[in-house]
């Protein structure tokens, strides 16, 4: 499956996990085909990193092509992962990030995680 920066995708991760986990894709397609890999950013809608959590980026409904599943969802700024195609569930593809709003994460990524 062919994935591009700002898809939120479904993934596995395999036993022992609760279900499928959605990620935001961060790297750019021409990094996603050759490496047959992509850097995914996690979501969570868990509120138990609602209270003073500096590493959370929320999600609203205006950010995305579509409405979310799951509201009060959250970009977790510091849980980045390099994941192989294989952990993508069937029609993974279950959303896409607006530019402008995508933007706007990596820039609060950027501050608080690598230049803070």
């Amino acid at each position: 499956m062919r994935v591009c920066r700002r898809d939120v995708v479904n993934v596995s991760f395999g036993s022992g996990t609760k279900g499928n986990h959605s990620v935001i894709i961060l790297s750019p397609e021409e990094i996603n085909s050759e490496e047959d890999s992509f850097l995914g950013m996690m979501i969570t809608d868990s509120p138990h990193f609602d209270k003073n959590n500096d590493f959370s980026f929320v999600l609203d409904d205006t950010m995305f092509m579509k409405p979310l599943k799951e509201k009060g969802s959250k970009a977790r700024l510091h849980l980045l992962n390099f994941l192989h195609n294989s952990v993508l569930v069937t029609n993974a593809k279950i959303n896409e990030m607006k530019a402008e709003s995508f933007k706007k994460m990596i820039d609060e990524l950027n501050q608080k995680v690598f230049f803070s």
